[in-house]
């Protein structure tokens, strides 16, 4: 007989009914279509189903931080299991096994035996999040950003009481340069609203893969940055485990979806005052006049002065959105299907504030938010986020006000040093300019806005008065926010670690997760002494100290192989480029990333020549 565990019962229909549910093995040996299929075992845990995933020969279980074995069953299908030599039934008393232990198993099935070691892990501190997605898989999903899929979801907390168990409206996955990785992020809608880890009820959320980075800081320290910088509806956000049709996905961070709602951006909802007089929006005709995109609406509300959302972003796949005189690409968030009437309005109202902030006009601060446009600044700024005046530049008007505010902010997985700019001794708003192309055309606003004295001494002084103590605190041993959270999701991370490979995504300067932290602090205090001879005049230090060991460093290219050795925390001062060959340049063999010479030394590390070609 089915059993359909209590959290989704009454709530599932029949159709998703074994998503969260225990079939015997006997009721799916009757069953035609699955008695050619492969044996399986899995454990059954409350409400799910884990499955152990293979890695370099080895099985994993991972397990959630509330795993207790007690509350725990195995199910074995089609097939025999022996764990350390003891026969296992499907749901009968589980032993209680050892974690990190390397136990010998066993799987019989017809005539085919599979014999390797078997590890249980258990995650630590961060909840959990579970999907089950109607087809069982996620090759439809992953293949296509925009396909959408239903299925169930299961959201707790690391003690293991639930925020959410039922219907999922749709899943999808997103991002840009995530995009092209394994593990990617996703946009998840529930069926219902419901409050996730204290964030306010909403049904939107989003889970960030953070794959590209190895301490999974950026995103969470940032996000926080903002908020306590003042800039308002900043997404707030919380590590889980993901764990998608059983398979254990890695550690995640679950986000507030930047949109109009009561509990996310609080203004005006444009859109569903346009949907109440028109029906439903995506069935309308859509335009196109090759600057402005949006939909042919018979009716628009009264007042189309708010709310809108607005997207700096260059890659044009939006249903509505503008382009400046400037050659600048605005996408409307929200309104996501806007009427011809409001991106007319909006774009002459954004083309207004370009003209004066291009013109140093001393007029445009009547138009924009100083703090919230300084304060978004000097965030980017300080970590030196690749992505400004390109990609996720957000902006917000609210109905009937003049004013434009920057934020909410969104997408630091690659700041902090860790993308192809790693400099810290470069001004990033005096770099817009140098990379501006074609392909990426940037938002020229703020180095105008640079140059104006009202902006410049609000920045400076916000900088020395606030950001300065602020990023001081956050960088302290121990006691700092960096290094307690570190502490806090060092188990997820290390299960994280062990279930992908860091070094195919280029996801940290270093092997090891410490380092990878080491490295944001250390990013941090050398933006600090930089921005404080930038702005205040001062020559400041505020780089942590090294240990003390001395690490090899290896060089190997057509000259032959040099080790040098340096302190821990140096940088590498001189690099043998007598061993190089025309064109060629050193790269880390770990990570295939170049040798950047403000990279502190951590760690043992390798660099192999390579052609520039």
């Amino acid at each position: 007989m089915r059993r359909v565990y209590s959290i989704l019962a009454g709530l599932v229909s029949v159709v998703l009914l074994t998503a969260f549910i225990h079939v015997s093995e006997a009721e799916m040996d009757s069953v035609e279509a699955v008695k050619d299929q492969e044996g399986e075992f899995f454990l059954v845990y409350e409400e799910v189903n884990i499955r152990p995933w293979e890695k370099d020969g080895t099985l994993y279980f991972f397990l959630p931080s509330y795993f207790q074995w007690e509350k725990a069953q195995f199910e074995v299908l089609r097939g025999e299991l022996e764990i350390a030599g003891e026969a296992v039934e499907s749901f009968t008393d589980t032993v209680p096994y050892e974690f990190e232990k390397d136990y010998e198993y066993c799987f019989i099935q017809k005539e085919k035996e599979n014999r390797g070691t078997l590890q249980f892990l258990k995650s630590a501190n961060v909840g959990a999040v579970y999907i089950e997605t109607e087809s069982g898989s996620m090759e439809e999903v992953d293949a296509d950003k925009r396909y959408q899929e239903r299925g169930l979801i299961l959201v707790k907390d690391e003690e293991g009481e639930t925020f959410y168990g039922g219907f999922l409206d749709t899943i999808k996955s997103r991002g840009n340069s995530t995009w092209g990785t394994e593990k990617k992020s996703y946009t998840i809608k529930l069926d219902k609203p419901a409050d996730l880890f204290g964030m306010g009820e909403a049904r939107g959320w989003i889970l960030l893969s953070n794959v590209l980075e190895g301490s999974k800081l950026h995103n969470k320290i940032c996000l926080e940055m903002a908020a306590d910088f003042g800039l308002t509806y900043t997404p707030e956000s919380e590590w889980v485990d993901l764990y998608l049709n059983g398979w254990y996905w890695g550690n995640y961070l679950v986000c507030e979806k930047i949109e109009v709602g009561e509990n996310r951006v609080d203004i005006e909802d444009l859109e569903g005052a346009t949907k109440q007089l028109n029906g439903s929006l995506e069935d309308l005709e859509e335009f196109d006049t090759g600057e402005q995109k949006g939909v042919l609406a018979t009716r628009n509300p009264e007042d189309i002065t708010g709310g809108y959302i607005i997207e700096k972003d260059v890659h044009d796949d939006s249903i509505s959105d503008f382009t400046t005189d400037d050659g600048n690409l605005f996408q409307l968030k929200s309104p996501q299907y806007a009427t011809q009437e409001q991106v007319a309005y909006i774009s002459d109202y954004i083309q207004q504030i370009e003209d004066m902030v291009l013109i140093q006009d001393e007029a445009v601060f009547d138009y924009i938010d100083l703090d919230s446009f300084v304060h978004r600044y000097l965030l980017d700024e300080l970590v030196w986020n690749g992505d400004f005046g390109i990609n996720s530049l957000f902006f917000y008007k609210e109905q009937n006000d003049s004013v434009l505010y920057a934020g909410p902010v969104w997408d630091y997985d690659g700041c902090l040093g860790s993308s192809r700019f790693a400099g810290t001794k470069v001004l990033l708003v005096r770099e817009i300019e140098n990379y501006k192309t074609e392909m990426e055309k940037c938002l020229t606003w703020y180095p105008y806005l640079y140059e104006n004295e009202r902006f410049y001494k609000e920045t400076v002084n916000t900088y020395e008065k606030m950001v300065r103590p602020y990023i001081l605190e956050l960088i302290q041993e121990e006691t700092g926010k960096i290094d307690r959270y570190a502490e806090h999701i060092r188990q997820s991370v290390r299960l994280d670690m062990i279930r992908w490979s860091y070094s195919d995504y280029r996801a940290g300067h270093y092997e090891s997760f410490d380092n990878n932290v080491r490295y944001v602090k250390y990013f941090l205090a050398r933006r600090l002494r930089f921005l404080d001879q930038e702005w205040l005049g001062e020559d400041n230090r505020y780089e942590p100290e090294g240990t003390g060991e001395l690490h090899q460093v290896t060089f190997t290219g057509p000259g032959g192989t040099e080790i040098i050795e340096v302190l821990d925390g140096e940088e590498i001062l001189i690099t043998p480029e007598h061993l190089l060959g025309e064109g060629e340049w050193w790269c880390d063999k770990r990570n295939e990333g170049a040798l950047y010479p403000e990279l502190p030394v951590y760690e043992d590390v390798v660099y192999y020549s390579k052609d520039g070609m």
